[in-house]
């Protein structure tokens, strides 16, 4: 059934030439003031403290063609085609898909089939494995603002992560 009720959710711009954000703010929440709204008629309900993103140039992803609203939520929710905004330390954000996680949970054999690193098994009267596990923590994205371009972020610089619940077209 749809909803025919109309909603407010504020705009914000990931541009860098914004006055109110700079790259290396406290948590990059600055971002998310912002006095311009628009109204939106979502075919279903849309998770709490939602934010919309107007696509403005060519994005690498067919799901967001140009002039579409993208909403993303800033609480949990499941991502649609696995697309996210991103925020990170002393950088501006940007969308894109993620495309694999690795953590220190995934199994040590997964790991050295990705990374191809030594571990104390492979160095000969070696205690400790020469790469840090912290190493292994890390999002890999795909960047829509730069085509054919993927990101590996270390989960320790990732300031949040909002998944995309609802496009306007």
């Amino acid at each position: 059934m749809k909803n025919d009720s109309k909603i407010s959710i504020p705009l914000v711009s990931f541009s860098s030439s914004r006055e109110r954000w700079e790259p290396g703010d406290e948590r990059g929440e600055k971002i998310f003031l912002s006095n311009s709204y628009t109204r939106i008629s979502p075919p279903m309900e849309l998770p709490d403290s939602c934010y919309g993103v107007k696509i403005e140039g060519a994005c690498d992803s067919l799901f967001l063609p140009p002039g579409c609203l993208a909403v993303f939520s800033k609480t949990g929710a499941t991502a649609l085609e696995n697309i996210y905004a991103v925020g990170v330390q002393e950088e501006f954000p940007f969308l894109g898909k993620w495309m694999q996680k690795e953590t220190s949970e995934g199994s040590a054999s997964s790991r050295r089939k990705v990374f191809m690193v030594p571990t104390p098994m492979h160095v000969p009267d070696s205690r400790v494995s020469p790469i840090a596990p912290s190493l292994h923590q890390a999002f890999l994205f795909k960047d829509f603002a730069n085509p054919g371009k993927l990101r590996v972020i270390p989960v320790s610089k990732i300031l949040w992560k909002h998944p995309l619940v609802y496009v306007q077209k």
